[in-house]
This record gives structure tokens, sequence and C-alpha cells, in this order.
């Protein structure tokens, strides 16, 4: 039995949608009970529970060999990733496989990065069985540029020239699945990327060329970018966070490109060019984001 948390999420509905196809039987965790209904076939088992609450985790995790340990972004990662750890230990889990992030470090300049590098060394320290999977930023998160491309043609960031290579979810997704079902990775950290560093500059003509119009990179001041996501509803927290990844990406220092997707998965990861096209209809306003 797999358990997987966060599986209303973008990793994580995709996790379970590919365990369930290989016929291993899944346990979602959904911290909504309405989320519930998003899960249907053989073989999947919806449990609620809250990684806040550590008393509602001891009863999901029994029976349960691996975890894919995942959530949303929060500033209290270390506290709940460590609620799930220390339940694992106590119900006798035998691995558990976290999504981290890529440049993941204690002593990271990025508040995101930091508290990621915090938990993984908690996590390498637990005398449990372990693997982190640290991917670059996902390709999705540019879905949330999609209505200053809809209105504008503008994608906005504060990214200067720096290249970055962002990873399409669904490859992060498979790499997980590959590896919770799989042997020979206990200890080990993956780093994913996508198939090729990028300009937001490069980015910005693949989406415009995906929808069938010009879309322009406009570079914009780190401030700027922040007060705009607190416009947008970000809390302050998230955007400060955001702002100190986004100085990370900009500088340089994520553009390098792994092989780690292919070699887990057999398959090579998708191009930008392909996720783009994917979810055309988003960013151009025909299809709901959430479709």
């Amino acid at each position: 039995m797999i358990l997987v948390t966060g599986a209303a999420g973008t990793t994580g509905s995709e996790v379970v949608r590919l365990l369930a196809a290989k016929g291993v039987r899944v346990r979602a965790l959904v911290r909504n009970p309405d989320k519930a209904k998003l899960f249907h076939g053989p073989g999947v088992e919806v449990v609620v529970a809250d990684l806040e609450k550590p008393a509602t985790l001891d009863p999901v995790l029994k029976g349960v060999d691996k975890v894919y340990l995942v959530s949303s972004p929060d500033p209290r990662v270390g506290l709940l990733h460590g609620n799930l750890i220390e339940s694992a230990k106590r119900a006798g889990v035998k691995q558990i496989v976290r999504l981290s992030a890529l440049g993941a470090a204690t002593n990271s300049p990025s508040q995101i990065l930091k508290w990621h590098g915090e938990v993984d060394e908690r996590l390498s320290r637990s005398g449990l069985s372990f693997v982190i999977l640290r991917p670059h930023s996902f390709m999705q998160n540019l879905l949330a540029s999609r209505a200053s491309i809809q209105s504008e043609g503008k994608l906005y960031a504060p990214m200067k020239e720096g290249k970055i290579s962002p990873i399409d979810a669904r490859d992060v997704a498979a790499c997980a699945a590959a590896v919770l079902t799989s042997e020979g990775h206990s200890g080990r950290m993956y780093e994913l990327t996508g198939p090729e560093a990028l300009t937001y500059a490069t980015i910005a003509e693949k989406i415009g060329a995906a929808i069938g119009r010009t879309v322009e990179y406009v570079d914009v001041p780190p401030d700027a970018a922040r007060e705009g996501m607190i416009a947008a509803g970000y809390p302050a927290w998230l955007a400060e966070a955001l702002g100190e990844l986004y100085s990370v990406h900009a500088s340089g220092a994520a553009a390098d490109v792994s092989g780690t997707v292919e070699k887990l998965t057999g398959k090579k990861p998708r191009s930008l060019d392909v996720f783009a096209k994917d979810f055309a209809g988003v960013f151009a306003g025909n299809i709901p984001a959430e479709a």
C-alpha cells in the first residue's frame, strides 16, 4: 500500500493516477473531504487527514509500505512534514519519497529552498529509508500568468536574462511513481529538470507560438513583482519567498539540465513547446485553468 499525501494537488493527483494504472493499491490523502470525489476506480482508497494534526495521521498510515510526501508551499513545512515523518516511524513505514526542490539547502538565500533543505536533512536523519526528489520550477507555474498573456500578450517576471530548466509536473509525477514502484533508490537524491535551459523571453515566444499570437516577456523589478503577486492575492510571505527564488533563478544558478527524468522513467522529459501546446487553451482563455 502506498500513501499519497497532497493527493488533490498538482503532482499528487497524477501520482495517484499513475500508481492506480499500474495496479498498485493507493491510499489518497486529502485534507478537504469534498476532494474525495476527484478519485475513482479500483485500488484507490481516499482518506481525510491533515499534516497539521498528528492524531489524524497514525490511522491512515496503518498498513502503508511507502509514502509520497508533498504539500502546498507553507512556511510551516518543517512542522507539517515532521509530523508525517514521526507518524511514519511509529507505523513502521518502509520508505518515504519526498518532493523537495532543486537547490534546497539549509544555507540558501531563498526561504523556500532553506525550508526544504532543513526538512530533507531531518528526513535523512530519521532512520527511515528515504528518497528525495528535487525538481526545478514546474512549467505549470507559468499558468499563473495567463491573465496578462490573455489581456496584454505579455509575460511579466523579474528574471532578466537568467535561464532556467523548468520541468512539467507530469514528468515529476512519473519519476515519483517510478521510484515508488521499484527498488534500489534508498538514500538517493534526484535532481529533476526539463530538457533545456530557457530565458523567459524564449518561454514567452514558445507560449505565443502555441496560442497563435505574440507574447512578449517584460522584465520587472523584484519589488514590483512582489507587489503584483500581493495584489493578485498571494500571501505576503509567499510573495516575499517567491521573490527570493526569482532572484536565485535570475542569477543563472538554476540553469543546469539533468538527464534524471529519462533515467528514472525511460522517457525524455516534456519540452516547453509540448507543455505550451497541451495547455494552449488555458493560456488563451478557452479552457478553465482547473480543467
